[in-house]
């Protein structure tokens, strides 16, 4: 028995035909793949873009932290750092390994004092014109404990120190060259500093000179004084040539900041790492940014002079390693570049297409490094302010 088409008023109707089935079929998966391959392209670019905005914000947060402090690098107060009289400071703790905190084992407070043992002047403390600023083309393994040297990969590493902002004014004039410092009040509570038996790093400074010392903060009778005896750790109860500081005066504690980059345990990438000293105890290193694969530095250095002698006070030689510069109190500008990495795989399908240089030069990712990372570039250049008005 045959099946015939169905009749509804006059109208026959009846369904697709196999072929027609085929060639709609064909129509929509052409349309789907288009619209995948739409997908897939603005799906990747999202992910580029996300990838590219995290790696600009992180830079940009690391840059700027680096440039704020290191535009107070050298800062001693109104006479600048070359007018710094540091014979009265005996010792700035070099001796001192602080086991807490991580890394473990960093040199401190002073860790130049540790690579550079034979200076007397890097031994008793850093903020000279020859010390206040000091970089590496490595992260040196003298700053660590031997079990502590953080895994790194060809990067450099800056150290710099400087007075704080951090200041509270003299509030009475020293009777006697060896009377205690009174000072308006204790409001950055140093008088509670948990480390060396509360002593810290201090600097004087009114716009004759600035002096160096030990002291230790105390409140009697509602009058806040700072003792800088020998008793402190100071080679003698009085300032050099005897001085006697007045209202003028300002005292503020030594701080210092080393920055490097290093990988942590666990991390597929590395990060950029902040150690900071306060004037009284070196703090744990902080993890700033991930995703920092690699620090490199350029240091401008003022070798010229004017017709009368005088300085020029601009950075005339860029040098771009650490080794070749001259007169480390003579640098005057630092270029910092960054280069980012994306935390994952594959984030852009061209990024193995190109050389990323650094500061100029090629740039060799660390052994074992994805090379399908985007990888970016990131730069600032500081003028060392308290350098350049010291002259």
């Amino acid at each position: 028995m045959t099946a015939r088409p169905v009749s509804y008023g006059g109208r026959r109707h009846c369904g697709f035909s196999l072929v027609e089935l085929l060639i709609a079929l064909a129509l929509g998966l052409a349309v789907l793949v288009a619209l995948s391959a739409v997908y897939l392209t603005v799906k990747q670019s999202f992910r580029f873009q996300e990838t590219n905005g995290r790696l600009q914000e992180d830079a940009t947060f690391a840059l700027d932290t680096i440039s704020r402090e290191l535009r107070m690098a050298g800062f001693a107060g109104c006479p600048g750092v070359n007018k710094v009289i540091v014979d009265g400071v005996s010792t700035y703790y070099p001796g001192s390994v602080l086991a807490s905190g991580s890394p473990a084992g960093i040199n401190g407070p002073n860790p130049l004092a540790q690579l550079e043992a034979s200076k007397p002047e890097v031994a008793q403390q850093p903020l000279t014109s020859q010390n206040f600023i000091r970089g590496f083309d490595d992260v040196p393994s003298g700053m660590f404990a031997a079990s502590a040297v953080p895994a790194t990969s060809n990067t450099a590493s800056l150290f710099f120190s400087g007075a704080s902002v951090n200041a509270v004014a003299v509030s009475a004039a020293m009777a006697n060259v060896d009377s205690n410092l009174t000072i308006a009040g204790d409001p950055y509570h140093w008088r509670n500093g948990p480390a060396n038996s509360g002593v810290y790093d201090f600097v004087v400074s009114d716009c004759t000179t600035s002096s160096l010392f030990l002291g230790k903060v105390s409140q009697s009778g509602g009058v806040t004084s700072i003792d800088h005896s020998t008793a402190m750790g100071n080679a003698s109860a009085a300032f050099t040539s005897n001085r006697r500081f007045d209202t003028s005066a300002e005292v503020m504690p030594v701080e210092w900041s080393f920055y490097y980059v290093a990988l942590r345990d666990g991390a597929s990438t590395p990060s950029l790492y902040r150690v900071f000293y306060d004037g009284n105890s070196r703090q744990q290193a902080q993890e700033l940014v991930s995703n920092v694969e690699s620090m490199r530095l350029h240091y401008g250095e003022n070798t010229g002079v004017k017709p009368d002698g005088a300085p020029t006070l601009v950075a005339d030689v860029w040098h771009t390693s650490a080794g070749s510069v001259g007169d480390w109190s003579r640098v005057v500008a630092v270029r910092v570049g960054l280069m980012m990495v994306s935390a994952d795989d594959h984030a852009n399908p061209d990024v193995n297409m190109t050389t990323p240089t650094l500061l100029g030069q090629d740039y060799t990712p660390p052994g074992g490094a994805s090379a399908k990372r985007l990888r970016k570039e990131y730069s600032t250049t500081v003028v060392l302010r308290n350098s350049v008005a010291a002259r």
